[in-house]
């Protein structure tokens, strides 16, 4: 045994009898009680993004409100006021990424866009049949996310709180997002309500990349949250201006072959 290990072992041995003589004399006293549980930590505090995204969620009526349900129906009216052009739409939404979007225009056709997570596709009078690819198919499956409004962090990995910032002549506190694929968009919640009222972002279609603005009013509650009743799109590079007004939403009534592609899609995907 070196000169070395023969205090530790000593000190081994002291602190091994102490164990032994405090034990006996618990079991003689009856017993000591035990020691209390460590206190948890407390919470990380939440970023002032978080907070805003927080305090949204909430609004809408919490985040179990959003996941009560797995499906949905929205149904309305699609109008371009500058062409005079006003039809029905009807969207079908299903967890976790499905959308079904139809917009029947009187003397034009019907309009649909659709994706069922796996491919996005696009109908209509005009361009026929076409399957969505690039940013167009990201963009689609990103917005059909059914718990959307849950999932901030997955879907904008970068988030910067401007602060207060002003929204169609409303207060709003403003945050600034670059999302998966590295586009870049502004979004702003109502300070006095925390709702989303606007966004300035782009949107890529058939006749390329342009800037968008949403804005949203009248939130009216369906199923235990709340929805905007109305969105208006504008497109000012363009002039154009598309009010999409919601009527009714109901819950879980959705099928899974609503998100079947019509036959002229299938012909289009690779054998």
């Amino acid at each position: 045994m070196s000169l070395h290990s023969r205090p530790r072992r000593t000190l081994l041995a002291l602190a091994c009898c102490g164990l032994m003589l405090g034990a006996c004399a618990a079991y003689e006293a009856g017993g000591a009680p035990a020691p209390a549980a460590p206190e948890p930590p407390p919470p990380p505090e939440l970023t002032e993004e978080q907070k805003v995204i927080a305090r949204y969620v909430e609004a809408v009526g919490g985040e179990d409100a959003i996941r009560a349900h797995t499906s949905m129906t929205v149904t309305g009216s699609f109008e371009m006021p500058a062409m005079g052009m006003v039809g029905d739409a009807v969207e079908y939404r299903m967890a976790p990424g499905k959308s079904l979007a139809k917009i029947s225009l009187p003397g034009f056709g019907e309009i649909v866009n659709g994706t069922n997570g796996d491919i996005a596709w696009a109908e209509d009078p005009m361009q026929g049949a076409r399957l969505l690819d690039g940013q167009m198919a990201a963009d689609a499956k990103r917005l059909a996310r059914f718990y959307l409004d849950l999932e901030f962090e997955d879907l904008y990995p970068e988030q910067k709180a401007v602060g207060e910032s002003e929204w169609n002549g409303q207060a709003a506190y403003q945050l600034d997002l670059v999302d998966t694929d590295g586009n870049e968009s502004s979004q702003y919640f109502a300070v006095d309500t925390g709702l989303l009222i606007g966004v300035e972002a782009t949107q890529t279609n058939e006749m390329g990349t342009m800037e968008v603005t949403l804005t949203m009013s009248d939130h009216e509650e369906f199923g235990g949250r709340l929805f905007p009743t109305k969105t208006v799109m504008a497109m000012p590079s363009m002039g154009i201006e598309i009010v999409q007004t919601t009527e009714s939403v109901t819950f879980d009534d959705v099928l899974p072959s609503v998100f079947e592609p019509s036959d002229a899609i299938k012909a289009l995907l690779p054998e």
